[in-house]
């Protein structure tokens, strides 16, 4: 019986060994799983990380950009509501350059317009007054010279030339 046993315990010993080599064997995957694991999480979050800067940049940028538009466009809204302020402003006047007509004073301001008129004109010449439209315009008998010295013509150029520093005092910059 012993050569009988023999067998046997060394088919037990060979499954023993197999046994322990099998336990090796997948703890030694376990480890390796475990370390594929780790590593792969650690990728993911450094791709992660990496893709949030990315974010954070590209978040950023755009926030820039839409407080850059919303800059501008506060800026030319603000530039309309002046523009019409200005606009507003030279209307109140020729309002009451327009009213100015009706007024008893209005022979007085004709008589000086008419004298500037013509003082213009430098020849002789033809003086047409409109008091009801507060117009005065003198012209050389040929036509060649010609001077609009109505209050509303002279209001025209000096808007022109005073647009600037009426902007200045309405929006408060010192006048130029």
């Amino acid at each position: 019986m012993d050569q009988e046993q023999e067998p046997d315990q060394l088919f037990s010993a060979i499954e023993e060994r197999a046994g322990e080599e099998r336990a090796r064997i997948r703890a030694e995957a376990e480890t390796r799983v475990r370390v594929t694991l780790e590593e792969a999480d650690a990728e993911i979050q450094r791709l992660k990380a990496e893709a949030m800067r990315g974010l954070e940049r590209e978040l950023a940028s755009e926030a820039q950009r839409l407080v850059g538009d919303a800059r501008m466009k506060a800026r030319g809204e603000g530039l309309q509501v002046k523009r019409r302020l200005l606009e507003e402003a030279f209307a109140r006047a020729r309002r009451e350059i327009e009213r100015l007509g009706a007024s008893p004073d209005a022979a007085a301001a004709l008589e000086m317009l008419s004298a500037e008129a013509s003082a213009a004109v430098g020849e002789p010449c033809t003086v047409d007054v409109d008091r009801k439209k507060g117009t005065v315009v003198a012209a050389s008998s040929d036509g060649r010279r010609r001077a609009d010295n109505s209050l509303l013509a002279r209001l025209d150029r000096a808007q022109a030339a005073y647009e600037p520093e009426v902007a200045g005092l309405l929006f408060g910059r010192a006048p130029r």
